[in-house]
C-alpha cells in the first residue's frame, strides 16, 4: 500500500472526447419509450389540435339534438294539455246542459202535475154542478148521465174549454156543456173562408193560392171547408164544377137599406164555393180588375156584410169564419156587433193578413 502510495504518478492516457448532443424534451421521447411508432415533432404538434377540434363539434351536435327533442316533447305535452282542457270544458258544458234539461223536465213535471190537479178539480166541480142541475129540475136523469159521461171521458179538453165558465150560473153553464157536447160528437170543424181571391178562379197575389192550399189541406184532415167570394166579371168559371144559381132571395143591409143579392154555388178542387152577386150595386164587381178602384172600401164592405147575412139566412153555424186581409177584415166587428146573437154564438173569427202592400183606395 505504501509502495503504491509513494509511487510517482504517471501521466494518464487521454480520455475520449464525447460530443454533446441536443436533448429532446421528455414529452417527445415518451412515445418511443412506450413502444409507439415515433413521429417527428412537427407531425405530433399538428395532429393534436385537429382531434381537439372534432370533439367539441360532436358534443355541440348531441346537445342541439337533445334540446330539439326536449322542445318537441314540451310542445307535444302542451298540445295534450290544451286538448285535455278543451275536453274538460266540453264535459262542463255537457254537464251544465244536462242539469238544465233535468231542471226543465222537473219544472214540466211539476206543471203537468198542477195542470192535472186543476183538471181534476174542474171535472169534480162540473160533476157537482150537474148534480145541482138535476136537483133543480133543469135536466132529467138521462141528460145528466150523458153529461157526466162527457166530463169523465173528456177531462182534459173540457177543462181547457170550460175552466172560465165554472163561475157562471147553472143555466149558463148548461148551455156551454150542451154546446161542447154537440161539438165533441163532430169529427172535424166547419170552416168558412170569406175572401177576395181563390186560385184558380180569381188570382191576383199570394192570397189566392193560400186560400186554396189551406182549404184543401184542411179537408184532407177531415174538416168541412167552404169559401165565399164576390162574383167578379173577370172570374175563371171554367175551373168551377156544377156552377148554378140558387133560386132564393137573399138580402143584405147596406147604406141603411136592404139590397137583394144573387147567389151562385159550385165546386173547386172539391171545395164548396159560394159567389155573391149584388143586384142593385151590380157595378161593384163588374170591373175588369179585382182591386184599384176609388170605391174599393164600399165594394168589399158590401161583400163582407152580404156574406154574414148569407150565413144567417142559410142556417150555417160554422165553427170558424176565416177572413183575409183588409178586404174582409170588417167582418170581425160586424160579427161581434150584429151577428153573434143570431145563431152564431159558437162561431169564432180568425183574421189572416198576407201583407200590407194592398190597401183600400178612398177618395173624398
Amino acid at each position: 500500500m505504501e509502495l503504491l502510495l509513494n509511487a510517482p504518478l504517471s501521466k494518464l492516457p487521454p480520455l475520449p472526447k464525447i460530443r454533446a448532443t441536443k436533448r429532446k424534451p421528455l414529452g417527445a421521447r415518451l412515445p418511443s419509450c412506450l413502444g409507439v411508432e415515433r413521429h417527428d415533432d412537427m407531425d405530433v404538434h399538428k395532429d393534436l389540435p385537429q382531434s381537439m377540434d372534432h370533439e367539441p363539434k360532436e358534443k355541440q351536435s348531441d346537445i342541439w339534438q337533445l334540446f330539439t327533442e326536449a322542445q318537441q316533447n314540451i310542445l307535444y305535452l302542451n298540445k295534450q294539455r290544451l286538448t285535455a282542457l278543451e275536453e274538460l270544458d266540453e264535459l262542463k258544458r255537457e254537464n251544465t246542459a244536462l242539469l238544465d234539461r233535468i231542471e226543465q223536465l222537473e219544472a214540466k213535471m211539476l206543471l203537468n202535475t198542477e195542470k192535472e190537479m186543476d183538471t181534476l178539480s174542474i171535472s169534480s166541480e162540473l160533476l157537482l154542478r150537474i148534480d145541482s142541475m138535476v136537483l133543480s129540475g133543469m135536466i132529467d136523469n138521462a141528460e145528466a148521465s150523458d153529461l157526466r159521461r162527457l166530463v169523465m171521458n173528456s177531462r182534459m179538453s173540457i177543462a181547457a174549454n170550460l175552466f172560465q165558465n165554472t163561475h157562471k150560473k147553472d143555466s149558463e153553464l148548461l148551455v156551454e156543456l150542451r154546446h161542447f157536447s154537440s161539438k165533441s160528437k163532430k169529427k172535424g170543424f166547419h170552416i168558412v173562408h170569406i175572401s177576395a181571391e181563390m186560385a184558380p178562379v180569381v188570382s191576383v197575389g199570394s192570397l189566392a193560392s193560400y186560400v186554396t192550399g189551406l182549404s184543401c189541406a184542411l179537408q184532407r184532415k177531415g174538416h168541412v171547408v167552404e169559401v165565399i167570394l164576390p162574383k167578379y166579371a173577370c172570374l175563371n168559371l171554367d175551373e168551377v164544377q156544377g156552377l148554378r144559381e140558387v133560386e132564393a132571395e137573399v138580402y143584405s143591409f147596406f147604406n141603411g137599406q136592404l139590397h137583394k143579392n144573387r147567389i151562385w154555388t159550385g165546386v173547386v178542387f172539391g171545395i164548396g164555393v159560394t159567389f155573391i152577386q149584388p143586384v142593385y150595386y151590380s157595378a161593384f164587381f163588374s170591373h175588369e180588375r179585382v182591386y184599384g178602384y176609388g170605391n174599393d172600401f164600399e165594394r168589399f164592405t158590401y161583400f163582407s156584410r152580404a156574406s154574414l147575412d148569407y150565413l144567417v139566412k142559410s142556417g150555417k153555424k160554422p165553427d170558424i169564419v176565416h177572413i183575409h186581409n183588409w178586404e174582409t177584415s170588417i167582418v170581425g166587428p160586424l160579427f161581434w156587433d150584429v151577428f153573434v146573437n143570431q145563431g152564431l154564438e159558437g162561431t169564432r173569427i180568425l183574421l189572416t193578413c198576407q201583407g200590407f202592400d194592398s190597401q183600400a183606395c178612398i177618395y173624398a
